[in-house]
């Protein structure tokens, strides 16, 4: 993996800004953006229909023996 590091301004809101030090600490800021952008940005589009579903409920399913 190549790291390409490009200083830029990030203007934030300051309750986004406060949640980023509790969570990562004043240091490390930086880090935290980039694993937010990187989990939101390169996840894979593809959807499932895995889940989409309604559960049913199947005890008043028949075996296929009762059929004959």
């Amino acid at each position: 993996m190549v790291i390409y590091m490009a200083k830029t301004t990030v203007i934030l809101r300051e309750d986004l800004h406060d949640i980023l030090i509790k969570e990562a600490g004043k240091r490390r800021i930086s880090e935290k953006i980039n694993e937010i952008l990187a989990e939101h940005l390169l996840k894979k589009k593809r959807k499932s229909l895995f889940g989409t579903m309604p559960k049913v409920d199947v005890s008043d399913l028949r075996d296929h023996k009762n059929r004959l």
